[in-house]
């Protein structure tokens, strides 16, 4: 949360203010990243938090019917991943936010 937002996060004090959010627009991916957060990127096994793995993609896909294709579920995994490793990053209180960075670990300015 930024210091000077009083407690709000940076995302709800953009909208508030309706600032442009550095997102990219999704068109027709949109439903990856509906399907992202209805599998769930990561799974607590007791004893620590992993990625989303091929077996629980294949699980989803078959019982939901919403992917279908061999590249949807490798970028399913691959968001999974990624945001496995965003977030054992993150756990460095001096980790650069995912916002900060960009492919190929170029730094936005």
């Amino acid at each position: 949360m930024p210091k000077d937002c009083g407690g709000e996060s940076w995302l709800k004090r953009a909208q508030r203010l309706k600032e442009p959010l550095g997102l990219p627009e999704l068109d027709e991916g949109e439903y990856l990243i509906e399907a992202f957060f209805r599998l769930g990127p990561t799974r607590n096994n007791g004893m620590s938090v992993t990625p989303t793995d091929w077996s629980e993609i294949k699980s989803f896909a078959d019982l939901t019917g919403r992917i279908s294709e061999p590249w949807e579920a490798e970028a399913l995994f691959d968001m999974c991943r990624g945001y496995h490793e965003a977030r054992v990053a993150g756990e460095d209180p001096l980790a650069m936010s995912p916002v900060e960075i960009e492919a190929e670990g170029d730094v936005l300015v």
